[in-house]
């Protein structure tokens, strides 16, 4: 390490539209871009805290990177003690580095057989309007599966303007936030069951708690994935172990990268679980890792990284799906 010159450059990336959840409108991603290089190869990678979920701002992690800018070495011996999100970039960075050192695709390099990734619609809030337009659009542009933001006061409505637009062929995601009640969660879960039948591939965050997570699987036997629930490795082995969910979302940027996400994949294909990798909403660096990590770890599932239409960038460009599809560059 003692030969790689490691830069830093600050990022604003600008929404194309505000991005509604039942939590946070999100309109602009800020932090750092990194580029490693070594022998003439550069490996990037991309440091975008999110707020809410992320324990650190854009300032501490760059105070961070310029740590271990001085000191590369402290970072292989003790990488534990950044933060998560710092983790998730420098391991990107690495391993980016070791692809473009041995001429291969990422996705490659990470053990994968596929330059494709299959990915879902993302459906935010907004007035009826808006949603029906961001329903019809994703319908046009080909994709198969839907993922819609919940947690609003007209959830019930939403589900109902859903069904009007989609066809029997297409699956359907909810994803609460952790915002329903239990009573919420089990009457809305019934309404969408009755709606969707076997298009309904899972609910996601029905509930706040773990506890509550228990008593919603012994009212409706539903498929049930976790993410804002489960926002670390030690959460997530717990369901897991607990056979409380069919699918698990990993979100790289908050779990340390391409080697915390590997692992915990591995985890949950032993208890026959899905991974779904799921987008922070990041920059072309960023998702770029993420598709690769996704592609390699879990090719025939649909992940939640089609989001490069969201951020004003021109890089995002070969980043947008076509027909729920992200085709990698080698």
């Amino acid at each position: 390490m003692s030969s790689m010159i490691l830069e830093i450059f600050d990022i604003d990336l600008l929404m194309r539209e505000p991005f509604i959840t039942s939590q946070q409108t999100i309109s602009q991603r800020s932090g750092q871009e990194i580029h490693l290089a070594h022998e003439g190869c550069i490996g990037k990678g991309e440091v975008l805290p999110l707020p809410l979920w992320s324990k650190v701002t854009d300032l501490e992690t760059k105070d961070e990177l310029k740590e271990i800018q001085s000191n590369l070495e402290g970072f292989l011996m003790n990488a534990q003690s950044f933060s998560n999100e710092v983790q998730a970039g420098m391991t990107s960075a690495i391993w980016g580095q070791k692809a473009a050192l041995l001429g291969e695709p990422l996705w490659s390099v990470l053990g994968g057989t596929s330059d494709q990734v299959l990915v879902n619609a993302l459906i935010g809030g907004g007035n009826e309007e808006e949603f029906r337009n961001s329903l019809e659009k994703a319908l046009n542009d080909g994709y198969r599966t839907i993922k819609v933001k919940m947690g609003f006061p007209e959830d019930q409505r939403r589900l109902k303007i859903v069904s009007e637009y989609v066809t029997s062929e297409i699956k359907i995601r909810l994803d609460a936030n952790c915002s329903w009640t239990l009573r919420e969660a089990v009457e809305i879960t019934r309404q969408a069951e009755k709606l969707f039948r076997d298009q309904l591939e899972y609910v996601e965050d029905p509930v706040s708690t773990i506890e509550q997570l228990h008593q919603v699987r012994a009212e409706l036997p539903i498929p049930v994935a976790t993410d804002a629930l489960t926002p670390d490795a030690e959460s997530i082995k717990q369901v897991i172990s607990m056979g409380l969910v069919n699918a698990i979302i990993l979100k790289p940027l908050l779990l340390g990268g391409i080697d915390s996400v590997v692992a915990l994949s591995k985890v949950a294909r032993t208890a026959g679980i899905s991974s779904v990798i799921s987008s922070t909403f990041d920059g072309p660096v960023g998702l770029t890792s993420w598709c690769h990590l996704a592609s390699a770890i879990g090719p025939n599932t649909t992940h939640g990284l089609g989001t490069a239409a969201l951020i004003d960038d021109k890089r995002m460009r070969p980043l947008i799906p076509r027909n729920g599809v992200i085709q990698l560059s080698s």
